[in-house]
């Protein structure tokens, strides 16, 4: 059977600064249910001050990687309204970059 996109996984990688630690709470209490959704789970949550840098310049960032059975799953959680609303409750509260990685076949 060919592989395809739809039958590797995908990651998604949050690299953040969290200004407002107590105002970024009620954005992790949505997130969840989203998260069993999309079947999304975090394989990585490392705050900045675990992070080990082994190369380069540390940037003081936090580290979140989470898995999707998909590319296509990643994107739907993404764009998804649930996660839109979700989002909006981080505004404000850090500044954060997102990529979504596709994982090699049978990872």
């Amino acid at each position: 059977m060919p592989e395809t996109t739809a039958t590797r996984p995908a990651y998604l990688l949050v690299q953040g600064v969290v200004t407002d630690p107590e105002g970024f709470k009620a954005y992790n209490a949505a997130l969840p249910p989203i998260y069993a959704k999309f079947g999304g789970a975090h394989i990585s949550l490392t705050p900045a001050a675990k992070v080990e840098m082994i190369e380069g310049a540390s940037e003081g960032r936090s580290v979140v990687i989470s898995r999707f059975p998909s590319k296509e799953a990643a994107l739907a959680f993404w764009h998804s309204p649930e996660y839109t609303a979700a989002k909006a409750l981080r505004a404000g509260k850090g500044t954060f970059s997102v990529m979504v990685l596709e994982g090699l076949p049978g990872t």
